[in-house]
């Protein structure tokens, strides 16, 4: 029996869709469409493509399509660990059932669908207003969805540190745009977990010293009240192609507003070229790249995890970005400016970032290359920074022909991307002169884009001079008040971890007695208090963020244990985990006495 339109379940799918994501379905012509659907033998939704008039491809099964989908979904959940699911195609809402309803309780659902046309087919016909607003579920039907699926995704990496698993519904074939999200997503968890394990550590260290020698420096916030708005900006970055055009930025200067990366500057200084400001956000690159900087005064944006070395050597000509949410408590309003961003795991990508902040609409990439030129990877010819990448591939170029690059740089490229989709309003013009191909960009000679903004008139003398530099006596002895309660809460953590230590050989000892026993109720009762406790004391997070080095090691705030086999798991993990925490709290309080 054929299901039909109704104008009830269509308006009921509407409002939900509207509700959760502010995007309007329309109303489509069932009649023109290439879908149709019929009742299976149990009264379930059967979807059918119609090839033409007398061929079509049935997706479902005609006797019981959840059946079907349970039977698929069989074998795919995780059991001891939160997973995100990253779903390529929607169908009647039936897989999607089966693995929400197979999964754990805590597994996010991020369901991308090709065809955005079966899916206005589908709510005409189908009610699925219950998956539209679960909370667990995230739909991704339009382009502007589309575009910012990955930084969702790799949000949730973030902050709830998920396995990650691709999974393509029955029928659907291998969808590019998925295919290279789920790519990206993989290399963005993976640069993640390689920080935390091998560069966390360092870079709290620099926020630390950033927090106790920030007098005398800026907040972005400041630049931003005081910098022109119709004012372009080139990113200087270091690629080989730089040395064929860098002559042409002496030509911008008062015209545009130079931002050079760090790496960028001694080919600058070859050409006897000053830019308006430099950009550093890494806390282990050598202080050898800004040497240029410190001899010529040029101020210094960077991030608060810059390294030490290159902080101290500044002498308080920096300006601060990339605030997280201690150097918002710790400073407040002028701090708030660029927290919590994404800067693509480069520097050039923090420039971005930055000149988006400071409200810039013209954007030019010089030195941009993302590719090997002639054997070289950057314009100075040093090897640094390159050790250990032997992973390249072809992708094409600026001018159409194959050029090669690196996974690493292919995830920067990716970022660019994803920027220039998500901010229409920035224009990107790509005048590297070579290099790979970013979409979005427009590609120009640098001597065009000279020609270009020649009338525009710009002194950043005279927008530096407005700016006051420094933090009040009072902020400061706020911010010192605030450290020292930190340092107060990690002894109480490593209190906390050893109870809760002792907590899980207790509950390892009474699991294999009586797991249903009232001392094993009371004793994880007393767990739970001893976790809530340890949840509410801000330094926790700092030590999840930074200082503990195997992210995957850290308990999920539930812990799921749903039988004998899967208790034992988790409870000898967070019992090595609290165990290390002992440590890991007077360490990092050590630290931050020091």
């Amino acid at each position: 029996m054929q299901i039909n339109y109704s104008d009830e379940i269509y308006e009921k799918n509407r409002d939900a869709f509207q509700a959760r994501y502010g995007i309007l379905v329309p109303q489509i012509d069932v009649g023109r469409s290439k879908y149709s659907i019929e009742e299976a033998k149990n009264g379930e939704p059967v979807l059918y493509v119609n090839v033409d008039a007398s061929h079509r491809i049935r997706l479902n099964s005609i006797y019981n399509p959840s059946y079907e989908a349970l039977e698929w979904a069989k074998g795919r959940e995780k059991q001891q660990r939160r997973t995100s699911v990253i779903l390529c195609g929607l169908s009647t809402g039936v897989y999607l059932r089966a693995l929400f309803n197979t999964f754990r309780a805590d597994t996010s659902f991020y369901v991308f669908e090709p065809d955005e046309k079966l899916f206005e087919y589908i709510c005409s016909s189908i009610d699925i207003s219950d998956l539209i607003l679960n909370k667990r579920i995230y739909l991704f039907i339009y382009d502007d969805q589309k575009n910012r699926m990955i930084d969702i995704v790799h949000n949730d990496v973030i902050c709830n540190r998920p396995e990650v698993v691709g999974i393509i519904t029955p029928f659907y074939s291998n969808d590019e745009f998925f295919s290279n999200a789920c790519e990206q997503i993989g290399r963005l968890s993976v640069a993640l977990r390689n920080f935390k394990k091998t560069r966390g550590r360092n870079a709290l260290r620099c926020r630390l010293y950033a927090w106790n020698h920030i007098e005398g420096s800026l907040f972005l916030s400041d630049l931003a009240k005081v910098f022109p708005d119709d004012i372009p900006a080139v990113i200087i970055s270091a690629g080989p192609s730089l040395n064929g055009n860098v002559d042409e930025l002496k030509k911008l200067k008062g015209h545009a507003f130079l931002l050079s990366t760090d790496r960028a500057l001694s080919t600058l200084k070859e050409h006897e070229i000053l830019p308006d400001a430099v950009i550093s956000v890494d806390a282990e690159k050598s202080a050898d790249y800004l040497k240029y900087a410190f001899d010529n005064k040029i101020p210094v944006i960077c991030s608060y995890q810059l390294n030490i070395d290159s902080q101290r050597k500044a002498k308080g000509n920096l300006i601060y970005f990339d605030a997280i949410s201690y150097e918002k408590k710790l400073f407040g309003d002028r701090a708030s400016l660029g927290s919590g961003i994404d800067m693509g795991g480069n520097v050039a990508g923090g420039a971005y970032v930055v000149l988006k902040l400071l409200g810039v609409k013209k954007i030019i990439f010089a030195g941009q290359d993302l590719a090997y030129k002639d054997g070289k990877h950057h314009a100075d010819g040093i090897e640094d920074g390159m050790d250990g990448i032997e992973d390249s591939i072809e992708v094409e170029g600026v001018d159409g022909k194959k050029v090669l690059t690196t996974k690493m740089w292919l995830k920067y490229r990716d970022f660019f991307v994803r920027q220039i989709k998500q901010n229409p309003e920035i224009e990107c013009i790509d005048a590297t002169e070579g290099g790979a191909f970013i979409e979005g960009s427009k590609v120009m000679a640098l001597s065009e884009v000279t020609n270009l903004f020649k009338e525009k008139q710009f002194r950043i003398e005279d927008v530096y001079k407005q700016l006051n530099f420094g933090i009040n006596d009072e902020l400061a002895e706020k911010a010192k008040n605030i450290i020292s309660g930190w340092i107060s809460d990690l002894e109480e953590i490593s209190d906390l971890s050893g109870k809760l230590e002792k907590s899980c050989k207790t509950l390892l000892r009474l699991y294999k007695v009586n797991p249903n026993s009232e001392e094993m109720v009371e004793e994880l009762d007393r767990m739970d208090a001893l976790r809530k406790s340890l949840y509410s004391l801000e330094m926790n997070n700092m030590l999840e963020e930074f200082w503990v080095e195997d992210m995957y090691s850290i308990p999920p705030k539930v812990m799921y244990m749903q039988n004998a086999s899967e208790a034992k798991t988790v409870l000898e993990e967070a019992e090595e985990y609290y165990g290390n925490l002992i440590n890991d709290a007077l360490s990092l309080k050590e630290t931050m006495q020091k």
